[in-house]
């Protein structure tokens, strides 16, 4: 499972998630500078 943390603020904190690789990278390009993709199994 690939994750996007999205960090607004302290306490305003998004995870998405996403089944593969692209579909996670193509939303990652549509987020501030404040974002992370993961991976988890």
């Amino acid at each position: 499972m690939w994750v996007i943390t999205v960090f607004n603020n302290q306490q305003d904190i998004q995870i998405f998630e996403y089944t593969n690789k692209s579909e996670a990278t193509k939303a990652l390009q549509g987020f501030s500078k404040n974002a992370v993709l993961t991976y988890t199994k």
